[in-house]
Formats: structure tokens, C-alpha cells, sequence
């Protein structure tokens, strides 16, 4: 770490005496190389904190070799993280931190630290944030992390920040780990800000010890050897797993005890928020969700040396029962939509994203961005986007159809893929529906260019409604099935933007009205709407069709004939969800149907 300090997470408030320390530490990363620790411990340090993450892309080359080589020597060992939160959110940082540094943080461990510095360059994070915003984060990632490990972090501060840039709350999250280099290992911090005692001092950036080249930050702990011993091997130690958190109403989760104790393990106590039971005293109890939800999970454990908890929050994510039809135009204000999920096989990989300034016949999509003309590589980062549960249980002739606009770069190796998988087993295995990339995925027939159709950074931008392509899926083959998933995955090959809009999806149809008829050629838009709306039928509609909207009790609130071409439409309506039903004049073929959003 450096002289511009900032944020380090919790661990315990210890109020213990402020007399002479004598249990001594340092923190470390590559820039130190990999020390010798067992020179490092004989000549009288107890402990050490290694670097292991910064930002959400960067991993120490050395953390693996100084937890490992550092235990080995017999050091109590401590991974930190040092943010960016001027650049990053807490919550994408600390899945970053975990995805390195969780399986070193364990019993017999240090607490997990944030090292939340000055950007090496450029303005002070007092210049970024307010006071609040700053707390705000820092207790995000904190918790992040405590909800995962069962351990509260330590915060890491100057004098400076950490009476001016932290509000009081921040306590509640964790102890302090003061930046004070007076050149005493034997005094107390200066000032300890809003917190109301110290747990680790950093006494000097320039100490010199054996066993590592050059100087290294140097550290005491606030309190005896029992003390220490206590902080880092808690009595009990409590964790968890499951074999699901992501489901379907209905699923039953099989929970797995993880806990560790200095003592024998006498008792578990679970609490299983919309879960059936809702409690149990079994070590690996089996649960089932019924209900769509995010719920928490509760256990505690008690043993002969102790007894604490750990609460995972918003654990287990039951998928909501979507109904259909499905007309997705991500109108909605929001991403992802109400029912659909976003997932991260790997945390820090890129995302769907919600676009706002442009779709195809309205002004919102979904995309997935290329870094086109951006030094980062994200070539192989893979991400999904995953529908509700929907029935096709009686279902005739399903059919799926999507906008999809994307002109692959003009460098022939950067190419990108979208492919859309289905799953009758709630997500537990796929299977490809569609697969297109590269030229096959292109809709403007070109690369991109030095055109109306990038931007600045040569990223693709459709220029016009022409530039998007109506892809249809075929999904008879689910018909009859009472439970299926939608997947659409982005596959980067660091070339271009993919973007995606108006998906639609259908499935149950009355059987007085048969033979879905080119849904794929109806336009409903702007969808939402304050009222005002238009309908586009294609010429290939040579009679009039008939226009039905309901509301969502199933009230009729509007009837019309239409011809081919534009027509608008006046719904005088209530705000709200409604349906609309497009047939042919005779009624006896249905042309699209879909859900209308009032404004």
C-alpha cells in the first residue's frame, strides 16, 4: 500500500489497551517480490497481509506463492484488495476479491481487507465522492464480502479519511486498520475517525526485514496474543453451500454444513426464508421453494468452544412463472426485465446491457458492448441472459421470433456470436436453438467501417431500421412441455456490439383461432405508450385484420378493423398492462398477439 490510503473493510471493534505492542506484522505484494518467510518469521513477525486483487482485472502475480509460502512458514496470512471505486462498482469488485482470494480466507486467517487508496493518478476519491457515497460503497463491499466468507472485513485509512470521508455507520461493517507511519510500533493511532478504537496500526512504509528486499509496510496489532488468537481463530467458523441457488418454483435445494470449530460441533440452526420447512436443526437439510423470490439463508452452529452465525443474503433466486405471449421490447425503464436474470459465469466478465438511446421502431434495446476501439481484450467472455419459466404445455405450433442488428469489425479474427439455448429442467442443462456469428450474424452485409454506422471508437451503431434483421427460431418441438427456459448468450470475439430487441415468443392459442400467420411481419409501436400507438401490418396482409386489446381482468377495450400499412390508434385507457390480439377479418387465423404497455 501506499501513502494515499482509504478503505479497508471489518473484522471486530476491539477496545483493548493502548501499551506497548509486541504482535507484529507486514503487508506485501509483488512489488516486494517473493520473500523468504521464514527468514520473515524468525526475525519476529507474526503476521502478514498479501495483495491479492485490484480493481476487477488486475491479480497479484505473487498472492498465491505468499499465502501459501507465508502459512508454510508458520505467518497468520491475510488477503486485501486495493479498489477503484472511481472506475468500479463495490459489488463488481468484491465478486472480483472473492473469485481469487476466498479459498485463503478461512479459519486461523486474518480478516479480509480493502485497501481503498487515492488513484495513483488523477483526483482524490474526495473529489469523486461525498462523504456518504464513499460510506455507501465501502459497506457494500464489506458486506458482499462477509455475507460470502462468515468474515467481516477490516477497513483500511488514513487519519484523514477516516475521520472526514467515513460516516459512523461504517462501524457496524467493521474494525480499522489505521495508516499512522510515526516510526512507533509501540504507540497508539493519532486519531481513529469515526471508529471508536484501532484493530491493526501501520506504524511505517520504509521497515526492513529479513527475508525481504528492499523496504515493506510495516504493521502491530492492537491487543495481546490471546487476542489475536481469538480474532483469527474464531471458536466457530460457519459456512455453507448448496448444489442450486438459482431455480424454479418448485425445486428442492440440498444444503451442505461447511462450518469449522475449535471444538466439536453440537448443534446447527437453519432459517430458510420462503422455504418449506422454513427451519431446520438437520447438519444438511434438503428445502423446497414453491414461490417465486429472493430469499435469505440463516444458519447458526453451536459447538463445545462457541457458537455463531452467518446470514448469505439474497441466496437463492426462485425464477418467477412467466405467462404467455412474450413481447419483449425492454420498454420498461429497467434492465434486466421483471423475471428475467442475468448470469455471470465468471463475475467480472462483460454483460447485456440495457441501451437506451435506439432500438428497432423505438428507442430501447438490449446490447452487448464489443470494447471496440478499447485496449481490453474481452475476447472469449461469455454472458447469459435467462427468460422466466414458461408452460407450452398447450401449446400449438410455439413459435419465436427477434430484432437482432450487428456488423462484424473489420478485422476477419473478431468475430462475435449469439447463441439462444433452451432448458426444461429449470437451467440445469441447455441445448442450442440458434447459433450465428460473424457474417452469418451481420445484417447490414459489411464490416464496419469509417461509415454512418460507427461511432467515434469504430464501435457499430445501427444507423436505421434497415440495419436490423427479424430472425425467427424454430420451437415446435415444444409444444407439450410443461416447463421451459430461455437462454441468449453473447460470445465475444472482441469485434463488435450485438444488439437485440422486440423478442417474442408464443405458445397457448384458442382453439377457435389456428395457424399463427407471419407474427414476424406486425409492428406494434411505441410500445409502452401514453396512449397513442401504431399498428404496422405487412402488404403481404392482403384483408383487413381484426384488432382486439383487453385489459388485464380480460375486459374488451377496443375492437377495429385494419388494413395492411400504418394505422394508428387512440387507446383512451387506464395506465397499465394491456393485451392486444391481432386475426384476420374472419377470425379464424391469428396474426400476433402481445402485451401493450400504457404510460
Amino acid at each position: 500500500m501506499k501513502k494515499q490510503l482509504l478503505l479497508l473493510s471489518a473484522f471486530a471493534i476491539f477496545s483493548l489497551s493502548t501499551s506497548a505492542q509486541t504482535i507484529l506484522g507486514v503487508d506485501v505484494s509483488s512489488y516486494q517480490g517473493t520473500p523468504n518467510w521464514t527468514q520473515v518469521k524468525a526475525d519476529g513477525i507474526t503476521f502478514a497481509y498479501a495483495k491479492a486483487t485490484e480493481g476487477v482485472t488486475i491479480k497479484d502475480a505473487d498472492f498465491v506463492y505468499n499465502e501459501t509460502n507465508g502459512k508454510s512458514a508458520g505467518l497468520v496470512m491475510g488477503a486485501y484488495h486495493f479498489a477503484h471505486p472511481e472506475t468500479n462498482t463495490a459489488t463488481a469488485e468484491a465478486n472480483y476479491f472473492l473469485s481469487v482470494a476466498k479459498p485463503y480466507i478461512k479459519s486461523c486467517c486474518l480478516p479480509p481487507a480493502l485497501d481503498m487508496e487515492d488513484p495513483p493518478s488523477g483526483p482524490t476519491l474526495s473529489s469523486y465522492f461525498t462523504p456518504a457515497q464513499l460510506t455507501a460503497w465501502a459497506e457494500t463491499w464489506m458486506q458482499i464480502v462477509y455475507d460470502s466468507t462468515g468474515v467481516k472485513p477490516v477497513l483500511y485509512s488514513d487519519g484523514s479519511y477516516a475521520g472526514s470521508m467515513y460516516q459512523s455507520s461504517i462501524t457496524g461493517y467493521g474494525g480499522l486498520w489505521m495508516a499512522d507511519p510515526d516510526g512507533n510500533s509501540s504507540t497508539p493511532p493519532a486519531t481513529t475517525g469515526v471508529w471508536p478504537t484501532w484493530i491493526f496500526k501501520q506504524w511505517s512504509f520504509t521497515a526492513t526485514y529479513t527475508g525481504i528486499s528492499g523496504q515493506v509496510d510495516a504493521d502491530v496489532f492492537n491487543g495481546s496474543t490471546t487476542a489475536f488468537n481469538t480474532m483469527t481463530c474464531s471458536a466457530v467458523s460457519v459456512s455453507f453451500t448448496s448444489n442450486l441457488t438459482a431455480i424454479c418454483p418448485g425445486t428442492t435445494v440440498n444444503f451442505t454444513d461447511k462450518s469449522t470449530s475449535s471444538g466439536t460441533i453440537t448443534g446447527w440452526n437453519w432459517t430458510f426464508t420462503g422455504g418449506t420447512p422454513s427451519t431446520s436443526t438437520s447438519k444438511n437439510p434438503s428445502i423446497k421453494y414453491s414461490t417465486s423470490g429472493v430469499y435469505n439463508v440463516k444458519e447458526v452452529v453451536t459447538s463445545t468452544a462457541g457458537k455463531d452465525s452467518v446470514t448469505y443474503t439474497a441466496y437463492i433466486k426462485v425464477a418467477p412463472a412467466g405467462t404467455l405471449p412474450v413481447n419483449e421490447g425492454f420498454q420498461e425503464g429497467f434492465f434486466p426485465p421483471t423475471g428475467w436474470v442475468l448470469n455471470f459465469p465468471v463475475s467480472t466478465d462483460s454483460a447485456w446491457e440495457h441501451c437506451t438511446s435506439l432500438g428497432n421502431n423505438s428507442s430501447e434495446c438490449m446490447y452487448f458492448p464489443a470494447n471496440c476501439g478499447s485496449t481490453s481484450n474481452i475476447t472469449g467472455e461469455r454472458q447469459q441472459l435467462y427468460t422466466p419459466d414458461y408452460s407450452f404445455a398447450s401449446a400449438v405450433k410455439p413459435k419465436m421470433w427477434f430484432d437482432v442488428a450487428y456488423e462484424p469489425s473489420k478485422v476477419p479474427t473478431y468475430s462475435d456470436t449469439l447463441v439462444i439455448y433452451y432448458s426444461t429442467d429449470c437451467g440445469t442443462t441447455w441445448t442450442s436453438l440458434y447459433s450465428k456469428g460473424g457474417m452469418t450474424l451481420c445484417t447490414t452485409g459489411s464490416t464496419t467501417g469509417a461509415g454512418t454506422d460507427v461511432n467515434g471508437n469504430g464501435c457499430f451503431v445501427p444507423p436505421s431500421s434497415t440495419a436490423w434483421r427479424t430472425d425467427s427460431v424454430n420451437i415446435s418441438a415444444l409444444a407439450g412441455k410443461a416447463s421451459v427456459m430461455f437462454s441468449f448468450e453473447s460470445r465475444s470475439g472482441w469485434g463488435n456490439i450485438i444488439y437485440v430487441d422486440n423478442i417474442n415468443i408464443t405458445g397457448s392459442i384458442t382453439t377457435s383461432v389456428q395457424n399463427l400467420i407471419d407474427a414476424k411481419d406486425v409492428k406494434v409501436y411505441p410500445n409502452p405508450t401514453k396512449g397513442s400507438f401504431n399498428i404496422e401490418l405487412s402488404s403481404a396482409q392482403t384483408e383487413k385484420a381484426q384488432v382486439e386489446i383487453f385489459d388485464i381482468l380480460g375486459q374488451q377495450v377496443y375492437h377495429a378493423l385494419i388494413n395492411s400499412g400504418v394505422t394508428s390508434i387512440n387507446l383512451n385507457a387506464k395506465p397499465g398492462m394491456y393485451l392486444y390480439r391481432i386475426m384476420t377479418e374472419t377470425g379464424d387465423k391469428l396474426i400476433s398477439q402481445g402485451k401493450l404497455i400504457i404510460q
